[in-house]
């Protein structure tokens, strides 16, 4: 047997003959110890366990002496305090008077100092009970040091999580995967689309009007459903001012309580969008004019030698019509080709159907593009 047998309110022995009975609560918890009996088993315990009598340390098993790094017997002996951070010593006294009197159940966490220094995080129990015939306190002690710093990692984790939501250049959000139901948005989203926290918590992109071709968000969410990330998604966003902006979007698929979310992170790339076509528009004249100029070039001969043959023919002609009307019209011919061989920069004109042309006559000045 591992338990001594309990005496009655009057301090006989029970009679072992009676019915059984239900214990009441504090007859759960007064249970008395014969050291030799329990022993054995305690020390087999993966948990550490101790047994407290005035304070100190009268028995320890064979884990709790691993964790603390002390042996039996520099504990017996020793008031359990010399284990405790001194910092959390009112706290572990508070915690453990609390669960004897039946007003805390949950186990209490606190630090531990062992024989070497090293502070390690502790779960603790505690329960009273009779041990060599005398009140004592039996308790249940772990190391929770490694999952205490897993979740101490996590917090810090999360805080700069946080941190990086708020403060980055980027728009960051975080949405239902299916629907699109905004979650939350850092600043930066609500600073260039021009929407409050208000407007957009709570309702969806498409509500907003945010995707311009919301074919292209179905695209992205079936890519997601398969391959749970997406990265630098070229689109186009609309702001609360009907702007259009340009964007890489990139996203991945999270789980957020009990549902499939995603969080995205959006570049604005309008300014580096509007420069390439300014780039490319440029490059696109360039070659224009390039063949034009060279055009002009191959034109200017054949021209010097109607102005030769016109110049014959008006000696003879000097008042034909006619003829000063050629002669004008290769005037203009000329002018045309000098303006389009020094053309650097230029003005476009409406033409015909919507269509636009190059402004010859306004094009050489150095206003730019119009």
């Amino acid at each position: 047997m591992f338990f001594k047998k309990q005496r009655d309110h009057e301090g006989k022995p029970a009679d072992s003959q009676q019915p059984a009975k239900e214990c009441s609560e504090q007859e759960k918890v007064n249970i008395c110890f014969d050291i030799g009996s329990f022993a054995s088993v305690f020390e087999a315990s993966p948990i550490g366990i101790f047994i407290l009598q005035d304070r100190k340390f009268c028995f320890v098993n064979n884990e709790f002496q691993r964790i603390s790094g002390y042996t039996s017997n520099e504990l017996v002996g020793n008031e359990a305090s010399m284990l405790v951070f001194v910092e959390d010593w009112e706290g572990v006294r508070a915690n453990a008077i609390a669960m004897l009197k039946g007003e805390r159940s949950s186990p209490y966490l606190y630090r531990a100092v062992d024989k070497n220094g090293d502070t390690k995080w502790i779960i603790e129990s505690v329960t009273s009970v009779t041990y060599n015939e005398r009140p004592a306190i039996l308790g249940y002690f772990m190391d929770y040091t490694e999952r205490q710093h897993a979740n101490e990692a996590l917090v810090r984790s999360e805080e700069k999580f946080h941190k990086a939501f708020r403060s980055s250049p980027d728009w960051i959000v975080i949405s239902t995967l299916e629907d699109g139901f905004y979650i939350d948005v850092n600043e930066a989203f609500l600073e260039t689309t021009g929407y409050t926290r208000e407007e957009v918590i709570g309702r969806t992109s498409v509500d907003l009007g945010i995707w311009v071709d919301p074919e292209q968000r179905k695209e992205m969410v079936k890519v997601l459903r398969e391959k749970e990330k997406i990265r630098n998604l070229e689109a186009q966003f609309r702001m609360k001012s009907g702007e259009i902006r340009y964007v890489l979007w990139s996203a991945e698929v999270i789980d957020y309580g009990e549902e499939k979310c995603l969080i995205a992170v959006t570049r604005d790339i309008t300014a580096r969008k509007r420069a390439e076509e300014d780039r490319l528009e440029k490059e696109k004249l360039e070659g224009v004019l390039e063949i034009a100029c060279t055009t002009c070039h191959e034109l200017n001969q054949p021209l010097q030698y109607i102005y030769y043959l016109l110049d014959e023919i008006e000696e003879n002609l000097s008042d034909n019509k006619t003829l000063q009307d050629l002669k004008q019209q290769c005037d203009r011919m000329r002018e045309v080709m000098g303006k389009v061989e020094n053309l650097t920069t230029y003005k476009s004109t409406e033409y015909v159907k919507g269509e636009k042309m190059i402004d010859i006559h306004n094009s050489s000045s150095p206003e730019g593009k119009e």
